[in-house]
């Protein structure tokens, strides 16, 4: 409940009504020399406030009351709104508490024993990749081996990892060096990192998988002839394994370097990933494409980069990078 303000057509109003017992709408209009229209509107924010109360006899418009006992009337109307909303929020938690026993076991006692379910079709698999998100508490593990996603996900999975790093849960993600190849990649791995995670670049990990708070894991279902199956874990005596692996990956793997330049050679990142991609032999079509940019910003980006290189071509281009160790 929202008490609302006294108007000054209303005060005005209740000043006249409290000095004159058998006031009526007309009496008001001609003292006040105001419409009929903005006394009933100043009576009826009086009457909402308390501070006129009408007898039901016609004979008044409404009799004016003392500020003091209608203050307390509003503040009695206010405590017994609040405890309604606070009896709601109450029940509404032995709800959720309620669910949670049954269907989050993430949140369950933890057990010894094992137990896991196949998950199968990028539907599924993307809903249950959202629950354990929310479900987690402390903690997020995890690796990711494979091609570098499209933008779209990318940007899917930075909203939700930003939903989860905000409620106060670490993370810590190892991605493989290909991340940092490309431009939207990149730019994805460092808008993660500033957004608390911290983040490692691996040349090799032994497969994806993702532990939240060290009780549920996402593994691939290998066993299955789906190529698109994940397998759910739960239980200490497999995710207490899965820790070690990660820790080890942790161990070996670079933290991820910051975003900047070259600082021998002033050369920015996207002309870095630029020099790598053009080093694999792929055509300009193809490099604009992973870099999200036009054919026309390619070129003009490769120009300046040899300009910057002292070269003339891309065969010198790659050759100054080798030396230099740009491609590494």
């Amino acid at each position: 409940m929202s008490t609302p303000a006294i108007g000054p057509q209303a005060l005005r109003l209740f000043e006249y009504a409290s000095a004159r017992g058998d006031w009526t709408v007309g009496s008001a209009c001609e003292q006040l020399d105001t419409t009929v229209e903005e006394v009933e509107r100043a009576r009826r924010q009086l009457i909402t406030l308390g501070l006129l109360v009408e007898s039901g006899d016609g004979e008044s418009a409404a009799a004016a009351t003392s500020p003091e006992a209608a203050l307390l009337r509003l503040l009695t109307a206010e405590e017994e709104a609040a405890a309604r909303l606070t009896d709601q929020i109450r029940r509404t938690r032995q709800q959720i508490d309620a669910m949670r026993e049954v269907f989050l076991p993430l949140h369950t006692a933890r057990s010894s024993g094992l137990s896991g379910d196949v998950v199968t079709g990028s539907d599924r698999i993307a809903r249950v990749l959202g629950d354990t998100a929310d479900m987690a508490t402390s903690e997020i593990l995890s690796m990711h081996p494979g091609p570098v996603m499209p933008p779209e996900v990318l940007t899917q999975g930075l909203r939700r990892d930003r939903q989860v790093l905000d409620r106060g849960v670490s993370m810590r993600v190892i991605h493989l060096r290909p991340m940092t190849r490309i431009v939207y990649s990149m730019t994805h791995l460092h808008e993660l990192r500033t957004a608390g995670a911290q983040v490692r670049i691996a040349d090799m990990v032994p497969f994806r998988f993702i532990l939240a708070d060290r009780v549920q894991a996402l593994v691939p279902a290998l066993h299955t002839p789906s190529s698109n199956a994940l397998m759910v874990l739960r239980g200490e005596a497999v995710t207490a394994l899965l820790v070690k692996v990660f820790e080890m990956c942790w161990a070996f793997a670079a933290p991820l370097e910051p975003a900047g330049t070259d600082e021998e050679l002033g050369l920015t990142s996207q002309q870095l990933w630029v020099l790598r991609l053009m080093s694999t032999g792929r055509k300009d079509e193809a490099i604009a494409r992973e870099l999200g940019v036009s054919v026309r910003t390619l070129r003009r980006v490769m120009a300046d980069l040899m300009a910057q290189l002292g070269v003339e071509s891309r065969f010198q281009a790659g050759i100054t990078a080798a030396k230099r160790g740009l491609l590494d």
